[in-house]
């Protein structure tokens, strides 16, 4: 997508022998180089029409946005996939896998290769992605900032998925802006006040908001019986006015 207002592309990451798609956003004529860039990672999904709408929105507000598709493009459910099918998708999901991926579009977005100085990066996942948002901030001290939209902290241990994301939190220092809903059967409140107290025990700047009333997925216009325009209004709006205090010099 391509306005007077902002440049939307779609793109290949050639990583470790596989093409990764990539949506990339960006201001059109911006007065500098974004201060910031937003790694979009999707849910289960992966890069959906909403996904490629966040990122437009984020170019229009003057950020880089770069989401790329954390299966390679394969193995993507389908909307109408059972939760069985799901469920199955999640334990076969190869975690060491899409860390290198997420990785190696970091460094090429650094590089230059998504067609624009991309200043800093910001990891922004939601479910799926959000636990990925999650892990990179705990691996990349220079990144600046994360958000992490309801992705889970803690689940039973499979051999795709070594470490837990709750394992992980101490190893976090830069910004993080979590955003969870006060009914979600995969993230159990607990799991957010832990979440929250390990942040605050090794003063990590940010915060956790808890929306009331708002079930699982609750951002994504996508999946009607759970969507949340009054929350995911507010939260979005937390989102930007967060990536405007990070960008500031």
């Amino acid at each position: 997508m391509t306005t007077p207002d902002i440049i939307g592309n779609k793109t290949q990451l050639r990583f470790e022998g596989a093409d990764i798609p990539v949506y990339v956003a960006r201001p059109a004529r911006p007065a500098r180089s974004p201060a910031i860039t937003v790694m979009i990672y999707g849910a289960i999904w992966s890069v959906t029409p909403h996904i490629e709408d966040l990122c437009n929105r984020l170019a229009a507000s003057g950020f880089g946005a770069i989401a790329p598709c954390l299966f390679r493009n394969s193995g993507i459910p389908s909307r109408a996939a059972a939760p069985a099918v799901l469920a199955q998708t999640f334990v076969d999901f190869d975690d060491a896998r899409c860390i290198r991926d997420l990785r190696a579009t970091a460094h090429a977005a650094r590089r230059g290769e998504f067609g624009f100085d991309v200043g800093r990066l910001v990891p922004l996942g939601f479910c799926l992605g959000g636990r990925f948002a999650h892990y990179m901030a705990a691996f990349d001290s220079t990144l600046a900032g994360a958000v992490n939209f309801y992705g889970r902290l803690r689940f039973a241990r499979h051999e795709n998925k070594p470490f837990l994301p709750a394992e992980m939190t101490g190893l976090i220092e830069v910004p993080y802006l979590g955003h969870f809903a006060e009914f979600d059967s995969l993230i159990p409140l607990d799991d957010v006040e832990e979440l929250r107290a390990a942040l605050k025990s090794r003063s990590v700047p940010g915060r956790i908001e808890i929306y009331q009333g708002a079930l699982h997925g609750f951002v994504d216009p996508e999946r009607p019986t759970e969507h949340n325009p009054e929350a995911a209004a507010r939260a979005w709006a937390a989102t930007i006015d967060f990536l405007k205090e990070l960008s500031a010099p």
